[in-house]
Parts: structure tokens; C-alpha cells; sequence
């Protein structure tokens, strides 16, 4: 299920933000952009999505902003690694005497050259990192999972509203069924006649004629199976917390009972019917994977 959640907390005049964004995905894949004093605590971080979605391919930003106070307590800096610096100009200065270069190296240049500058963290402890963080990730969870919950309520309308028109559809065939049954019969006992050209057919052997092709028509209980279906479908989406993977298991048994209905009767009214449900039933699939 797709959603965007954001969360800020402001410390000492510095602006923490969190951004957690999430598209569907058949699992839990979460990726995470930290800064570089909170790196180490990217675990932390993770566990809090983590426990709180069972799927989706999530993206979780973290970042430092400035509120404009003044005063504010810095939480690093950021310097020149002197040492470093002058073991790179030495180099550079041998290389060009040694080969006879020409050229002077830039302030751009030399201010990408790889360790020219440190990191170094002020003086805090691990905790206070790990609660800032904790805060800001669980502030932007809470806003993502109020983003799918407002989505989910009009996904499950949306599924409700696709089966109640599956189970319309088969209450129509159920009705027309029989009727479909009885002008076959009859047809088949004008042809039987026919052939016979006057003759008698034993009711007997017209009976058992009739019987089996009776059986092989009637989709009764494959209709009876689909509505169970329907209810059964309805009553995962009220109480199981995640039912997306039963919900799939589902779907292919009620597409096994619609499609053995459309194979037993060819009336063209029926059939109508028929390739509703299919339609109903696919997206309905489509719809179910985004349920978490």
C-alpha cells in the first residue's frame, strides 16, 4: 500500500526531519538515508518501520534543517584534515618537479580529493542520539500508517461494493440456471422424437438420459460454493489483521468456480454474468495486493 509520512523534532535551534515514503511491493524492503551523526544508529531506525509494516518497498529519509534560531548547539563540525592536506600538496609538488608537469591544482580541485575533510561529533552521548532518533522515525511512521488506514478504509469500500455485485450477479445465474436446464431437456426430447420418427423412446432410458444431462448442466453448487466464497472473503477483510496472502488463496478459488459455471452453461445470458465476475474478480485481485 503506497503512503508518505513525515516527522520533525527541534533540538537546540537544529531541525531533525524524517521522510518515510512507501509503493507497493510483494515484501518488506526498506532502504534508509541517515545523517552522519546518526549513522551508527540505523538499526534503530529500521526496527521502529519495520515493526509497524508487513509490506511495501519503503524509503526512510533523515535529515538536519535550520529553524533560523540563533544560539543553537551544534551537534558536529565539520574540518580540514591538515595532515592530510599537506601530505597531498607534497605529492603533488614531487609529481611535478619528478615529471616535469605544468599546471596548478584549484581550490575545487583540492576540495575533492578523498579525506581532505573530517567529521567530528560533539560531545553527546549514544542515548541522546538513539531518542532523537527514535522521536523524529516514530512521528513519520505514525503519519504513514494514518495515510495507509485513511486509504485502507476506502479500498476495503471499494472491495465490498465488488463483491456485492459478484454475489448479484450470482443470485442472477442461480435463478436462470434451471430455467436454461429445462429448455435444453426439452429441446433434447424434440430431438430424440425427432430421430425416432414417430417411434417410442422408453421413459426409462429417456429418464436416465435426462439425469445426466441434468447433472452436467446444473452449476448449483458451484454458485452455493461461490457465495460462501464471498462471505468467507468478507469475513478475512473483519478479522484477520493481514489477510492479503489468504485473500489471493481465495480469489483463485472463486475464478475455479466461475469458470467451471461458464463451462457447463452456454446460455448467452448466463454467460453475461459469467464475464462480469471474471472482470469483478480481477480487479479485486489487483486491488488485494495492496493490502498489507
Amino acid at each position: 500500500m503506497t503512503g508518505y509520512g513525515r516527522g520533525e523534532v527541534v533540538v537546540n535551534g537544529l531541525r531533525l526531519a524524517a521522510e518515510v515514503r512507501s509503493v507497493n511491493h510483494r515484501f518488506c524492503e526498506l532502504s534508509a538515508r541517515l545523517p552522519r551523526a546518526l549513522a551508527a544508529y540505523e538499526a534503530e531506525a529500521r526496527k521502529i518501520i519495520q515493526d509497524r509494516t508487513q509490506r511495501g518497498k519503503i524509503n526512510l529519509l533523515v535529515s538536519w534543517g535550520d529553524d533560523g534560531e540563533e544560539g543553537r548547539e551544534p551537534l558536529g563540525s565539520l574540518k580540514l584534515d591538515e595532515r592530510v592536506a599537506d601530505s597531498y600538496m607534497e605529492i603533488l609538488a614531487s609529481m611535478k618537479r619528478k615529471y616535469n608537469l605544468s599546471g596548478d591544482v584549484d581550490l575545487k580541485t583540492f576540495a575533492a580529493l578523498p579525506s581532505i575533510f573530517v567529521w567530528t561529533e560533539a560531545g553527546r552521548d549514544a542515548e541522546f542520539y538513539v531518542s532523537l532518533l527514535r522521536d523524529v522515525v516514530g512521528r513519520a511512521t505514525d503519519d504513514l500508517i494514518r495515510m495507509k488506514e485513511t486509504e485502507g478504509s476506502a479500498l476495503r469500500k471499494d472491495l465490498e461494493a465488488r463483491i456485492d455485485s459478484i454475489r448479484r450477479r450470482v443470485v442472477t445465474v442461480r435463478e436462470r440456471a434451471p430455467l436454461k436446464v429445462r429448455e435444453t431437456m426439452e429441446r433434447f426430447r424434440e430431438r430424440i422424437q425427432l430421430l425416432l420418427q414417430g417411434g417410442e423412446l422408453p421413459e426409462e432410458r429417456l429418464a436416465q438420459e435426462v439425469a445426466l444431462l441434468s447433472d452436467r448442466l446444473d452449476a448449483t453448487e458451484e454458485c452455493v460454493r461461490l457465495e460462501s466464497h464471498c462471505d468467507h472473503f468478507m469475513k478475512l477483510l473483519d478479522e484477520e489483521a493481514t489477510p492479503g496472502r489468504k485473500l489471493n488463496f481465495l480469489l483463485q478459488e472463486m475464478n475455479r468456480e466461475i469458470n467451471t459455471i461458464g463451462s457447463k452453461c452456454s446460455d448467452v445470458a448466463i454467460v453475461e454474468q459469467v464475464i462480469e465476475v471474471k472482470e469483478e474478480l480481477e480487479r479485486i485481485r489487483e486491488q488485494v495486493q495492496n493490502i498489507e
